[in-house]
Parts: C-alpha cells; structure tokens; sequence
C-alpha cells in the first residue's frame, strides 16, 4: 500500500481548542478481489474478459466529511463528472445519499432517495470492539477497532466485518458514513473489499461550520427500510 500523503493546514497546532474541520477520504475497491471475481467459473470467458477490463479501469471516488464537536455530514465530494455511465464499484458499495450524525442527541440518520422515494433512516450506533494494536498512518499513530454490520440483501442477512484505523491525536468521534463512536477521528476503514482511506485533512479552529440536519423524507428505521425495499424488489418481480 502506498504511503498515504496528508495535506493538513493548521491554522494554530491542533489541540482541544479546535472546533471543526473537513476530512477527504478516497473510497476503492482492494484489487486482490477483482481476481477472485474473473476467477469464478461460474460466467464464460467474455464475461470474464469484460469483468476485467472494468475492474482495471476503476478509479477511486472521494468523499467529504464536515464536522464540528457536536455534529457531522458526510457526502459524496462534489466534482464534475465525466463518467457517468461508468460502473464504480467502489461507489456502489458508498452508497447513496449524505449521513448526519449528532453526538448530543445520539441521532445517526441516512438521508437518501429510493425508488423515488425520500427517506430520513434512522441508524442504530455500533458496538466497536477496541484493540490495542498500532500502525502508523501518514504522522499519526493509529489504534484498530473491530465491529460487524448485518446486512438485508435480496438473499437474505449478511454479515460484513469492518475494520477501523482511528487516531487520538484527532479527539473528534466521527468517521466516513455512519462509522462513529471511537475515542478519535477514523483515518482508515475497510468494509468488506471496500477500502476508505484519509487523503487531506483541514482543521479551522477560526472557521465555525453550519451542518444542517436533514429533515426532508420519510422517517423510518433501518429494519423499516429494509423491509419497504424488498417488498418494493418483489413487487417488481410479480408485475414482470
């Protein structure tokens, strides 16, 4: 893996006194699993050949996570996209739509459209499991903390084991989506193939950040959702 470069601009050193600041994170897909995928005998040579020219033309996707002490917003970053028919991988595992999490009000809510539809998701915190083991991430030492998320997809429940770097030396709580809760900012997080790395971070003390709470949508918890899409899935498949 190649050594992750930091672009930090302190306005003072940073210490508790900072109030906000704003992380980019890059979002890609391990290559190692790509050839797991082509390797599968399951599809003929030409899904294969095809398979593999799009995973070798994948590009990492980046993301925006503001914050203060209190809150956060992350969101895709926003660029000028001149692929828009290209499959990302990496962005389809993102996900849609921004996460907004509020510390005092212990709220963490997925705002997101689905079907044409507007929802506000309601999303339950998780248990992280602390590890003492270290690693060294751009000038920061990095503790490892482990969880597990549960998954509802069209063949059932599934489990994905996430893996988080996070860093005391950044005491804010947040992390990429809606992976919160460690005693420092997450630096690194793999979900799964599914790799989010820090590529700049800007601290601004002097600077106070307006986060707006999304409040547009259909209120409903993650199992409501859940539930709403695969009967929206199977209805579907019933008129066709």
């Amino acid at each position: 893996m190649k050594f992750l470069k930091f672009y930090i601009y302190f306005f003072i050193t940073f210490s508790s006194f900072s109030q906000s600041g704003e992380v980019i994170y890059e979002a890609e897909i391990i290559p190692i699993d790509f050839k797991k995928k082509i390797k599968n005998d399951t599809i003929t040579k030409s899904q294969k050949e095809t398979l593999g020219a799009i995973f070798r033309d994948q590009s990492k996707v980046r993301y925006r996570l503001v914050f203060t002490r209190e809150e956060s917003y992350f969101e895709k970053y926003k660029t000028i996209n001149l692929e828009k028919d290209r499959l990302n991988f990496a962005e389809r595992k993102m996900g849609k739509g921004i996460y907004y999490i509020n510390k005092n009000l212990k709220e963490i809510i997925h705002h997101k459209f689905y079907s044409g539809q507007e929802f506000l998701i309601e999303i339950p915190s998780f248990n992280w499991k602390l590890s003492q083991e270290t690693r060294q991430i751009g000038k920061y030492i990095c503790y490892k903390a482990t969880t597990t998320k549960h998954v509802e997809g069209r063949n059932g429940k599934m489990e994905r084991k996430i893996i988080a770097w996070y860093t005391e030396e950044i005491s804010y709580n947040f992390g990429p989506k809606y992976f919160s809760g460690l005693p420092g900012l997450i630096l690194e997080l793999q979900e799964d193939n599914l790799l989010i790395q820090t590529s700049k971070i800007i601290l601004e003390p002097k600077k106070k950040l307006v986060i707006k709470k999304p409040n547009k949508g259909e209120k409903v918890t993650l199992k409501e959702y859940d539930s709403i899409v695969k009967e929206m899935y199977y209805s579907r498949r019933r008129r066709n």
